[in-house]
């Protein structure tokens, strides 16, 4: 195959893999984030530059968040909760985080250690935590 035909399947594949995340983001159907998520990571890989750092690591952030508030809302039990958040949210700090150490770097860090206590805490008080959601302010804690 012709160096033009295999550039022209690759750029089609990669369209149509964005569009089937984006749709998959649209809908917000978090069941299907991970591949999202592995879409991502290999765009940033390929492509460094195609995405802003901060926006990819907000993006990634709030992707596998989404994750793991879905499976507390679906009622699965702590132990799973707690493995896909060690997965998803590793104490190593976020992935997307480059090793420059900004401001914008530690402001996803924070949210990052912020979201892992959080799930922990609920974690610990299970009862609390139906008191808590029904409460406005309960994510701006």
């Amino acid at each position: 195959m012709s160096a033009p035909l295999e550039a022209g399947a690759a750029a089609a594949s990669l369209r149509l893999a964005a569009a089937a995340a984006w749709w998959v983001v649209r809908r917000r159907l978090p069941a299907h984030y991970p591949r999202v998520l592995q879409l991502l990571g290999a765009l940033k890989a390929a492509a460094p530059g195609l995405v802003r750092p901060r926006h990819h690591a907000r993006l990634c952030l709030g992707l596998r968040a989404k994750v793991v508030v879905e499976m507390i809302l679906e009622g699965q039990p702590w132990s799973l909760v707690l493995d896909a958040l060690n997965h998803h949210f590793p104490e190593s700090g976020p992935l997307e985080c480059g090793s420059k150490g900004t401001m914008r770097d530690l402001k996803v860090m924070e949210a990052h250690e912020a979201f892992c206590q959080r799930v922990k805490q609920l974690a610990k008080d299970p009862e609390d935590f139906a008191i808590q959601l029904q409460s406005p302010l309960f994510l701006l804690q």
